[in-house]
């Protein structure tokens, strides 16, 4: 089982024109893959209240953190 966070996200432009992502829900959840996770957090928020255009998944396990700090330890 691995953690992942699931991140819903709405593209808005500022006033310069510019595209921004606007985080509307944000979810930690530990399941067996990334798809499981997605499928999971669209089930717990009423998708027609979220405006997401924009979802993403990311591990966030303690281990998949220290392979990714020791990558870029340069001591």
């Amino acid at each position: 089982m691995s953690e992942f966070r699931v991140s819903f996200y709405k593209t808005l432009k500022n006033a310069g024109g510019r595209s921004l992502k606007h985080l509307q829900r944000q979810l930690d959840l530990t399941f067996d893959s990334p798809s499981g996770a997605l499928v999971a957090a669209e089930r717990l928020f009423d998708q027609r209240g979220l405006e997401a255009d924009c979802i993403e998944v990311v591990d966030i396990s303690p281990s998949r953190h220290r392979e990714a700090n020791s990558a870029f330890d340069r001591s």
